[in-house]
């Protein structure tokens, strides 16, 4: 209230102000004109200056005040003859009031266009304030294509898509080198199509940012209808969309798959007990000869490991599992007997390296599965001479730290943070993804942690995965209570 209070009296003391000057300044002028000889011969300059002066400041009405005080001035204080109305005192003060009156018309005029101009000028950059921010917010931008010229041309406040400025671009029609090398052609491909028939264009490719990273973004435009050499469009940063359609492609796969592996899992039990029965009345056979009967409790073996592993999918599928104290270094000699053909096959050097006694809490069949995958995917990347497959397993600050190294291939810099994803493999023949990312929600799910390094890790290492767990309540106990 106080500060609409404020306004209001500046706005009745800025237009008294306004009044008073077209009372004073006039009679001022006149006075001044009347007592200045060289003024006699032009008597109505100061006038005009102050007339045409409260116009454009003040507005029509004190400039038409001014003209009726301008003439009754020059009336008042004529230096062309005796004071009285006389022809020539009217002819002038005709003349005074057309020049006055078109002056002042003009300074109105100017005035109305000029305060015209500063609210277009002001409404238009808020409605582009209005869209940069929109812009910014919908992560698009905004352009102009000319087919004769091959330049694009980028809106000013546009986001920038491409992570960097536009400037940069140099008014280039298509920014390859910033453009994935795969997408290029694709591109080029798009755009010629879309110019030479005049149809509608939409299209995706991926871009790399200065930083490094990818990002995904659709362009679209139509061929402007008065100039047909010239397009417009928008280009968006469709990145987030990506992520979320992959992301929704990924679970309905493993939807599907869990649906799949528990159908699967479900229908070999029934003929994996009729085969588990028929060896074991083979097995009671007196007549059988040992190296037979060694065989068939090996068959016994490989059909109570494939049991394990139908019994652990049905039980990934319904998420159903006890923890419980496992002892880690049993668990992994338990998964390297199943290799053990295997790596004697490859000639492979298996080292172990535990703490006795190591315990975490985490149901049995959980860490040998983690531990198949890791192995399993070692043992894949073995090649050349001397292969090498280390396990360590350690006791650290209250932690289970397990180590799966080998002097294998490696994995490239670029698939490491990829290698955890589902669907992801870099084996392309026999590969299906889903190893790595279900031994990673095993592992969380059970509280540890797992990454991955590779590259030279000293002592001929190339890949290095591993494995953090907190240590088993049960082992802590017993480790208090051996301290004196």
């Amino acid at each position: 209230m106080a500060s609409s209070n404020s306004t209001g009296n500046g706005f009745r003391l800025r237009h008294s102000f306004s009044y008073g000057c077209a009372i004073v300044l006039p009679l001022l002028s006149g006075w001044v004109t009347v007592h200045t000889p060289a003024l006699h011969r032009i008597p109505f300059a100061l006038s005009f200056s102050v007339i045409a002066g409260l116009a454009a400041l003040s507005g029509p009405w004190p400039a038409l005040l001014a003209i009726l005080v301008s003439i009754l001035t020059f009336n008042f204080f004529s230096p062309f003859g005796p004071l009285g109305f006389n022809f020539a005192q009217l002819e002038r003060s005709v003349t005074l009031l057309a020049a006055a009156f078109f002056i002042t018309f003009l300074s109105w005029k100017q005035r109305s266009a000029e305060n015209n101009f500063r609210f277009t000028l002001e409404s238009l950059q808020e409605r582009t304030g209005a869209l940069s921010q929109a812009q910014q917010a919908s992560e698009l931008a905004t352009w102009l294509f000319n087919a004769d010229t091959m330049k694009t041309y980028w809106d000013e406040g546009s986001k920038e898509i491409f992570g960097r400025p536009f400037a940069d671009l140099g008014g280039r029609a298509l920014p390859m080198e910033f453009i994935v090398p795969e997408d290029r052609d694709r591109l080029r491909a798009s755009v010629e199509a879309s110019t030479r028939s005049g149809q509608p264009l939409r299209t995706e490719f991926r871009v790399r940012w200065p930083d490094g990273e990818i990002h995904w973004v659709e362009t679209r435009g139509t061929k402007v209808s008065d100039f047909p050499n010239l397009w417009r469009g928008a280009t968006f940063d469709i990145t987030r969309r990506k992520i979320v359609e992959g992301a929704l492609i990924r679970s309905e796969k493993l939807a599907a798959m869990g649906r799949l592996a528990s159908t699967v899992a479900h229908e070999v039990n029934n003929p994996l007990e009729s085969v588990t029965n028929l060896l074991y009345l083979i097995a009671t056979d007196p007549d059988l000869k040992e190296s037979t009967r060694s065989y068939i409790t090996l068959a016994e073996e490989e059909l109570a490991r494939l049991a394990n592993i139908t019994r652990l999918t049905l039980t990934f599928a319904r998420n159903a599992s006890v923890r419980a104290p496992v002892n880690v270094s049993e668990v992994i000699d338990a998964v390297l007997s199943i290799y053990q053909r295997r790596c004697d096959l490859l000639s492979v050097k298996v080292e172990r390296s535990f703490t006795p006694g190591l315990q975490i809490e985490i149901p049995p069949h959980e860490l040998r599965q983690i531990l198949i995958n890791l192995v399993a995917n070692a043992i894949d990347a073995l090649s050349g001479s001397d292969p090498l497959l280390h396990l360590h397993a350690v006791h650290q600050d209250d932690r289970a730290i397990v180590l799966v190294e080998d002097n294998g291939s490696g994995i490239e810099i670029t698939d490491q943070t990829r290698v955890f994803d589902a669907f992801f493999t870099t084996k392309s023949d026999v590969g299906t993804g889903i190893g790595l990312w279900v031994t990673k929600e095993l592992v969380e799910k059970n509280g540890g942690t797992i990454s991955v390094e590779s590259g030279d890790l000293g002592h001929g290492i190339r890949t290095r995965f591993r494995l953090e767990f907190p240590i088993s309540h049960t082992e802590h106990l017993a480790d208090m209570a051996s301290i004196p």
